[in-house]
Parts: structure tokens; C-alpha cells; sequence
């Protein structure tokens, strides 16, 4: 700005210099008039004050125009590389975008299979349950109407025939003064290791055919015992 300054005045000065030289070239007035008064020399003045305005304003003129100039190209290239930023990072969102929907088709299709499987699954769950708990009743209905017939019998002594089908049934006979012997399916020693000599011998676990002569031999014995 300086060099700038120093031409504009060297511009100024050299075009100073003519007009200086002309005033000293044109004849001197006599010395009693005096110079305000003279037209040519206010002529001249306001010639000289519009140059040195003109000269000016051109500065200050091509000076803004330089600096503006510098500025607007910056400006120019931030906003080109802005745009050109902006345009990677749309391409990029675009991408990551597309890529986001392909995911979420994905994921909503496989959770549409996931909840048509999950509405199969608790129906079947459901009805597997109710058959479960079916089963569970019946299972318990069919072991208490299985073991109902049984009944337990203790201090017998331990025996290579005492355990056996006809042996029980007359033993209860004997016992409990039956007409005739009752019918027995099945009869065992309890699941126990056998007894050693003088040890407490096993019970024994028959199973009567008929419910009717289970009630009867435990009703003798509760009348035997009470």
C-alpha cells in the first residue's frame, strides 16, 4: 500500500509540475493586483483541486478494486471447495443411505418370517401344552387306579416261596379267615436290599385283581388292629 502511495504522489507531483511551470512561465501580474482576484489563477486552482481529486479517487479505486478482486477469488475458491466437499459427502450419505434402506428391507422381512414363525410356534406350544397336561392327568389317574389295588404287607419272613402269588393269597386267607382265596395279579418284595440273618425282613407288595377284595381285606384289617 505504501509503494502504492509513494507512486500516486510521484503521479501527482509530475503532473503538479507543468502546471507550476506554466504558472511560472505565464507573466507575473504587476505587483499590486492581487492573486485571489485574479480569474485565471482560480481557474487554475479548481482545475488543479478536481485533478487531485480525480487522481485520488482512481487510487482509492483500483485499490478496492485489487482488494476485492483478492478477496472475491478467495471466496470463489472456499465456496468451490465447500461445493465440491458437499458433493463427496452427498454421495457418500447417498451411499450409507441406500445401504441403511437395504438393511432395514432385510431386517423387516426376516422379522415378518420371525413373527409368522413365532404365532406358529405359540399355537403349537399351546396345544403341546394342553395335550401335556391331558396326559399328566391320565398318567396320574391310571397309577392311582394301579396302585390302589395294591397293599403292603410286613413281617413275613424271608422266604425261597413266601413272596409268591399263591402263598400271599393263602396267607391272607389264613389270616384274615377268608371263604376262599382272593386273586392276586402279582406279588414282590419291596425294593430293598435283602436282609441280613436276624435283620427286619422286607414287606411285601401285592396287587389284588378285584378292588372289592382290596377294600375287604383292609377293612379286617383295621378291625384286627383297632
Amino acid at each position: 500500500m505504501s509503494g502504492k502511495n509513494t507512486k500516486t504522489r510521484g503521479s501527482i507531483q509530475t503532473r503538479l509540475r507543468p502546471s507550476v511551470h506554466a504558472v511560472s512561465e505565464s507573466p507575473s501580474p504587476p505587483e499590486s493586483a492581487s492573486p485571489s482576484g485574479d480569474p485565471h489563477f482560480a481557474a487554475f486552482k479548481l482545475e488543479l483541486l478536481a485533478s487531485l481529486r480525480k487522481d485520488i479517487a482512481d487510487v482509492f479505486k483500483k485499490e478496492f478494486q485489487a482488494m476485492f478482486r483478492d478477496a472475491l477469488s478467495t471466496i470463489q475458491l472456499d465456496l468451490q471447495s465447500v461445493k465440491t466437499q458437499q458433493a463427496g459427502d452427498k454421495v457418500a450419505t447417498e451411499a450409507t443411505i441406500s445401504t441403511l434402506k437395504g438393511t432395514v428391507g432385510e431386517i423387516g422381512h426376516a422379522l415378518f418370517t420371525c413373527t409368522d414363525d413365532i404365532v406358529y410356534m405359540k399355537t403349537t406350544i399351546e396345544s403341546l401344552t394342553a395335550t401335556v397336561t391331558q396326559l399328566e392327568n391320565k398318567c396320574e389317574d391310571l397309577e392311582s387306579r394301579s396302585r390302589r389295588n395294591n397293599v403292603r404287607i410286613v413281617g413275613v419272613p424271608e422266604g425261597a416261596d413266601t413272596c409268591t402269588t399263591a402263598a400271599v393269597a393263602a396267607l391272607l386267607k389264613e389270616a384274615f379267615g377268608l371263604e376262599k382265596e382272593p386273586v392276586l395279579d402279582r406279588s414282590h418284595w419291596t425294593l430293598q436290599p435283602k436282609p441280613k440273618p436276624g435283620e427286619r425282613p422286607r414287606a411285601i407288595v401285592c396287587r389284588f385283581h378285584y378292588h372289592s377284595d382290596c377294600v375287604d381285606i383292609l377293612r379286617r384289617a383295621r378291625e384286627i388292629s383297632g
